[in-house]
């Protein structure tokens, strides 16, 4: 049997369901990501009420290949 995820290991990176502001606030190194794509979240005050999710629907973007580039990005940093 499989156990599943332990919070301080799913907390490491962002998730499809975090606000797009506490993923700003917490990980700095998405703000390439964003603005690599031309998303508007950094600056925008939607950011503190939109998930993850929700914003790479409205940009046309798949929510599982944007958590890796935000994991890239951030690894990429240290």
């Amino acid at each position: 049997m499989i156990a599943p995820p332990t919070p301080s290991a799913t907390a490491a990176l962002p998730s499809s369901s975090d606000l797009v502001e506490d993923v700003l606030e917490r990980w700095p190194p998405t703000i390439s990501v964003f603005l690599k794509h031309r998303m508007a979240c950094p600056g925008c005050p939607m950011a503190r009420f939109q998930t993850i999710a929700e914003v790479a629907d409205d940009y046309g973007l798949d929510t599982d290949a944007l958590l890796d580039e935000f994991a890239r990005a951030i690894a990429a940093e240290g």
